[in-house]
């Protein structure tokens, strides 16, 4: 049917289209033609519902009834399923019915809001029946009165669930209500889907859709995927990605472990999982057999203007079956907890545990040529750059494949072979036209099968090729971090600010130790590929230069988000294509800092104490010194140089005069400082400084007094030590910088218990723990089992006046009990005892 005006037949048009076959009316008789309708009369069956509520989703029980030769009597406030005697409808024209009017003035309502038939329908009309008063009705009699409309525009024809129906009909709306709550809940391609919940790579392919082929797909949206973890699921899975937060990725490893593990046993609602079978039969057919399909991410922060966060999401080709698209549609949601995920938006600066990610269920192609095409990669948004495959693009997408590759120059497009010519022309032609259509350059994934091209996925570029300098050969370049320059043309990426900390500060404190003939930790700059670095010479050239540091472990920094990840050296290359994924936007190259962790026999800090020197040292190593996650031992030497030493500090002692010269060297240069060491099979290694400025150390004979001064408030105990030393062990929380975890829900809990206390608790904590900084203003001193002068919440003590001391046995003495801290020494009195230590 044509375009034409809208206008209702009279009843002389009615007749002469009946006869000519353009409206059905069966039995037809002349004198039921009105001017502008034709009378219809009631059927000889009634349905009446029997059970209530009636239900949508399911079908409802009725009874039949024959109408008696005497009539029926109709009860007030009751419905009742009628039908017209006649046979009705026609494939031209759009029908519309309503009561005679006599028939309405008997307070007789024939529908309830049903008036408007579907052109295409033909055959006996459900009436609704539903009555003010009591009203006989009688099988025969003229009921209502049906009127045909010219429709305007393209026709389509009705094929529902309805067509040709003999008496009245009950309500099968169970019929399509699974697919019509599919359809909404799991959008396609026709229906402009929001992208805040199926993410920017769909809802561009909608919109692609309406002017270019697509191969057919739904979504699955973000909330479908977010209703698979429960309650239980999001509170653990919210406290492990503070902690990510709090300890700045320093236990990313074992933080993803406990992650997958969570996410491992959440599950889609069944109800997902009905609708996502009840969306492949809509689209495909009750039958699957010979289909394959494409579950593809489509992240809410997934291919927009900012970002791509490529290749960091898992996408499945060549899926059978409803349970192999589920299977898949699982795994790719679990993927949004994978390292690679987790890692893009941790760098990012995104700690939200829930998921903001869709999926969809795309046809597969099964293409002769595939890949991708670029608009503006190399500034002229004319241009087209194209790289492509023989089949399917998978491996070149991931950057596992070495690609065909053409342009949209026409001596390129002349050159190709014939068979591959005429298609990349299209693909040029597409890329351009979709290009336009955007208003910005484009990275379109494409196919091309029997049918011609097809798009498969419209990206925003988000990063052009710059001409740079050529960095060493193999995609992977190395420097060692404090002692070279970088190759010309390399780029720092995520790590520059965390760069730019080391150099300045560490730079010059190393080459100062090398200049005193002082071992020094290693630590290199590594440029790098995913693809590359899958290649076994790319990963053995790597391996090759961690070597040549003092340690089997390293410590892997991406940037000021994800830090101090401790690795064993041969667990490099994995841990680094964990992290990346499948490369970064635009470029796939990456940058990581690579020190070694050298554990050592000691961990050890020295500090010049007026004209003398005091070195704490602790085999808990290092880090746990620093960090209060360990008690010290310390060896003093005076003005006069007498050593005072406990009986295990001899491969200390044995190292004083480097210890001394370096220490002086390095006052000499930056002021009042405190080195950091390890030692390593008898060798001490030089590692870092902290600049102190005012503070002082305090020793007393016992190595009691940690920071002087007096307090005194309520005893309060803290014994969370786990998480205390995990949230210590992080780079939040340092002498010279510190980042704010108090927004840990640990932390934050412990913060308002102290703060709830009518006056400033006496705190008493098994170690010095850096973290403990954040209560610096609501405590008024500190008690440790074990304590250290030298460690970072020691100084932060000092600089801050808050009194605190090394002493153990204080816990027979309940919460609340009176503390005093006076002179290195602690007093603590309840109602029962008192003790001074």
């Amino acid at each position: 049917m044509g375009r034409g005006v809208r206008m209702i037949l009279t009843g002389s048009e009615i007749a002469r289209e009946h006869a000519a076959g353009r409206i059905t009316i069966s039995p037809f008789e002349p004198s039921q033609v009105n001017p502008n309708s034709y009378n219809f009369r009631l059927g000889k069956q009634l349905r009446v519902y029997t059970r209530m509520p009636l239900d949508p989703r399911s079908p409802n029980e009725y009874e039949e009834l024959e109408i008696p030769d005497e009539g029926y009597v109709l009860e007030p406030g009751r419905l009742y399923l009628a039908h017209t005697e006649e046979v009705l409808g026609g494939r031209c024209y759009a029908p519309t019915f309503a009561a005679r009017s006599s028939v309405a003035r008997l307070g007789l309502f024939i529908n309830l809001s049903a008036s408007l038939g579907d052109i295409g329908y033909e055959g006996q009309w459900t009436l609704q029946l539903y009555s003010m008063n009591r009203v006989r009705v009688y099988h025969g009699m003229n009921i209502g009165q049906m009127m045909w409309w010219r429709p305007q525009g393209d026709v389509q024809l009705y094929d529902g669930k309805y067509q040709g129906s003999v008496g009245p009909r009950a309500s099968d709306i169970h019929r399509d209500f699974e697919k019509n709550l599919a359809r909404h809940r799991l959008p396609g391609l026709e229906m402009t889907p929001d992208p805040t919940q199926v993410g920017a790579k769909f809802a561009s392919l909608a919109t692609a859709s309406a002017s270019y082929p697509v191969p057919t797909a739904f979504a699955i949206p973000a909330p479908e995927l977010a209703a698979a973890i429960d309650a239980d699921s999001r509170a653990r899975l919210g406290e492990l990605f503070s902690e990510l937060r709090a300890t700045v990725g320093a236990f990313f490893t074992e933080s993803m472990d406990r992650i997958g593990e969570i996410v491992a046993h959440t599950h889609l609602p069944q109800e997902t999982e009905r609708l996502i079978t009840e969306r492949l039969k809509d689209l495909f057919g009750d039958s699957l057999a010979g289909r394959t399909f494409a579950v593809r991410s489509s992240g809410l922060d997934e291919d927009t203007a900012e970002g791509s966060l490529a290749g960091v999401h898992q996408s499945l080709l060549g899926v059978e079956g409803v349970a192999g698209v589920i299977a898949a549609v699982e795994e790719c949601r679990r993927s949004y907890y994978a390292p690679p995920a987790v890692a893009a938006r941790v760098r990012a600066g995104d700690f939200d545990p829930l998921p903001r990610f869709a999926v969809f269920v795309q046809e597969m192609v099964d293409p002769r040529l595939a890949g991708v095409a670029f608009t503006g990669l190399d500034g002229d948004g004319r241009d087209v750059t194209v790289e492509y495959v023989e089949g399917l693009a998978e491996e070149l997408v991931s950057g596992t494949a070495e690609p065909l590759r053409a342009s949209s120059d026409p001596r390129v497009l002349a050159g190709l072979p014939d068979e591959h010519r005429d298609a990349l022309t299209d693909v040029v032609r597409l890329a351009r036209a979709l290009r336009a259509e955007r208003g910005h350059d484009v990275d379109v994934e494409w196919a091309v099968d029997a049918s011609g091209v097809r798009v498969l996925q419209v990206r925003p570029v988000t990063a052009r090729r710059t001409v740079a300098a050529t960095t060493p050969a193999g995609e992977l370049w190395t420097a060692r971090l404090y002692f070279d320059e970088l190759p010309t043309g390399a780029r720092l990426h995520d790590v520059e600010e965390v760069y730019a900390g080391y150099t300045a500060k560490r730079g010059p404190a190393h080459r100062l130790a090398a200049a005193h003939g002082v071992p020094v930790g290693a630590g290199w700059v590594v440029g790098f590929s995913p693809r590359a670095l899958r290649g076994p010479e790319v990963a053995a050239r790597l391996a090759a230069t961690l070597a040549e540091g003092h340690s089997a472990e390293c410590v892997l920094d991406f940037g000021d988000t994800l830090r101090q990840i401790v690795v064993p050296k041969d667990q490099v290359v994995a841990r680094l294509l964990d992290v990346t994924g499948g490369g970064s936007a635009g470029s796939g190259e990456h940058t990581v800092l690579i020190r070694d962790f050298v554990r050592g026999q000691l961990g050890v800090i020295s500090r010049s104490a007026g004209d003398g020197l005091v070195v704490e040292y602790t085999p808990d190593g290092l880090l746990a010194l620093n960090r209060g996650t360990a008690g010290a031992q310390a060896v003093v030497v005076d003005a006069d140089g007498a050593v005072t030493a406990p009986h295990d500090a001899e491969p200390v002692v044995r190292h004083l005069d480097t210890v001394r010269r370096l220490t002086a060297a390095m006052q000499e240069k930056y002021g009042d400082v405190t080195l950091e060491w390890v030692l390593d099979d008898g060798a001490l290694l030089f590692v870092d400084y902290s600049v102190l400025g005012s503070d002082s150390v305090v020793v007393g004979a016992a190595g009691a007094s940690i920071s002087p001064g007096g307090a005194s408030g309520p005893l309060l105990t803290l014994d969370d030590d786990e998480m205390l030393a995990r949230l210590s062990v992080g780079p939040a929380v340092s002498i010279d910088k510190s980042r704010d975890v108090s927004e840990y829900e640990g932390l934050s809990r412990l913060i308002d218990k102290v703060s709830a206390l009518p006056e400033p608790p006496v705190i008493r904590v098994a170690r010095p723990y850096a973290v403990l900084s954040v209560l610096l203003d609501r405590a008024a001193g500190f008690v440790f089992d074990q304590g250290s002068a030298l460690c970072h919440l020691a100084i932060l003590l000092r600089e801050a006046g808050v009194p605190a001391v090394a002493a153990a046995g204080l816990g027979a003495f309940p919460d609340g009990a009176q503390a005093v801290i006076a002179d290195g020494s602690v007093t603590v009195a309840s109602v029962a005892r008192s003790k001074h230590v």
